[in-house]
């Protein structure tokens, strides 16, 4: 259906998923782009806490914008409606992102659950809400990649890149509401942070390269309204540089098969390689 490498990008409205997408165009490849709209340019901020001060504050963006910006790099976009929270919906965008080109190259799994509670504290987070969570951020994605490991196998090359966490790995700094993350979090990313490695031993032969790839501490349309309220100035830095990261994870080199089946931090990927970073 085309010369070009396919990449697909799960939650790319906004943030890393936006940028992520759009450097796959920019370095030659045909993008899928998935988010819970494929018409919306903004939607309100469903809030971290229960009680959330930030609940209901307008986060601009969405997948028009970013279909836009990746054809204009002169290759092909589909934007595909999936959510989360729905086994159904994600079998069937997974379904559709493969039928999109005819292939998926380059598997970016960014997309993540958010709404109350997610970041409550031990004492208060339900055990409901941790069953959703859990099967939005760890099974889901297992999900989009037991769909496209068939044709990457069959191919003998594909890549899986899942954009991991701090919090799937390490403990908060803080209490939740005071700067860290709450359990139903934690616990979430820290089973899809366990995937990567099986990956890598099951499939590693077979041509398939699998990374966890952290962000670090990124400046998204969350953090500005976050810091529009308390009168400060937003932190983090560029979506752009995990977006670089993840393009130069994604070709097959000395460097990025020595990777495969780790943990990857972004900005030191940038830095250790010289690697160029777009204007957000």
């Amino acid at each position: 259906m085309g010369d070009r490498p396919v990449a697909v990008v799960t939650g790319a409205s906004r943030g890393i998923g936006r940028s992520t997408a759009i450097a796959f165009a920019r370095a030659g490849y045909d993008v899928v782009v998935t988010a819970r709209s494929v018409t919306a340019s903004s939607v309100p901020f469903a809030g971290t806490t229960t009680n959330d001060p930030d609940a209901g504050a307008t986060l601009s963006g969405g997948l028009p914008e970013v279909v836009a910006a990746i054809e204009s790099c002169g290759v092909r976009c589909a934007a595909v409606a999936m959510d989360l929270t729905d086994r159904v919906s994600v079998a069937d965008a997974a379904a559709a992102s493969i039928a999109a080109f005819g292939r998926i190259d380059v598997l970016v799994s960014n997309a993540i659950y958010q709404g109350p509670g997610i970041n409550d504290s031990v004492l208060t987070t339900s055990l409901e809400l941790v069953d959703r969570v859990v099967s939005a951020d760890a099974i889901t994605p297992l999900l989009f990649v037991q769909a496209a490991l068939p044709g990457m196998i069959e191919r003998g090359s594909g890549v899986v890149i899942h954009l991991t966490s701090g919090a799937a790995t390490m403990a908060p700094r803080a209490p939740f509401g005071q700067g860290g993350w709450g359990v139903a979090y934690a616990i979430a990313k820290g089973g899809a942070h366990r995937m990567v490695g099986v990956l890598h031993v099951e499939l590693a032969a077979l041509g398939v390269r699998a990374y966890n790839l952290n962000p670090g501490h990124v400046l998204t349309e969350v953090g500005r309204a976050r810091a529009a309220r308390l009168g400060v100035e937003p932190t983090g830095q560029s979506p752009e540089i995990p977006a670089a990261a993840a393009v130069w994870l994604a070709a097959e080199t000395d460097d990025t098969r020595a990777l495969a089946g780790t943990d990857v931090v972004a900005r030191d990927v940038v830095r250790q390689h010289n690697l160029a970073v777009a204007d957000a």
